[in-house]
């Protein structure tokens, strides 16, 4: 399966749990970072899981420029809830403000078919603030967009 050879790049946005048709996908933690955990019984080998991956498909991020204070609870939400009620809120004509990483960020869009609605304001938050050096986020694709 495509998704499962690239694994050990994934940012744990979780865009592919939302994306798959047989909740196939759940999100484990190890306790540094989350990835994603495939049932291969339930999976149907249906690759919505790669079409909504900002990974696989790429997105191209909005410039972002106030960045606001990261706070520990962000990172331990559960994504998928989040984006369906901001996608279902956004669809009701509702206005929204969507706080979440630039990878969280890039998964909403790649869900949103890589278009982002007026109605959506955006509150980019630093993965990291405490490490800004680490190495996921130097190389994170999300991150060298912005600068």
């Amino acid at each position: 399966m495509q998704i499962m050879d690239r694994i050990k790049d994934c940012n744990g946005c979780s865009a592919c749990i939302v994306g798959c048709k047989d909740s196939a996908i759940k999100m484990e933690y190890d306790g540094e970072k989350k990835f994603p955990l495939i049932n291969e019984g339930a999976c149907s080998k249906c690759n919505n899981c790669v079409l909504y991956c900002p990974l696989y498909m790429p997105v191209e991020l909005p410039k972002l420029e106030d960045f606001y204070e990261y706070n520990n609870e962000f990172y331990h939400r559960d994504m998928p809830k989040v984006y369906r009620q901001t996608m279902r809120d956004l669809r009701d004509g509702k206005q929204v403000t969507f706080a979440g990483t630039l990878c969280q960020i890039a998964g909403l869009k790649a869900l949103m078919g890589d278009k982002l609605n007026e109605n959506l304001s955006l509150k980019p938050l630093y993965c990291d603030p405490e490490n800004p050096e680490r190495e996921e986020c130097r190389s994170c694709e999300f991150v060298s967009q912005q600068y």
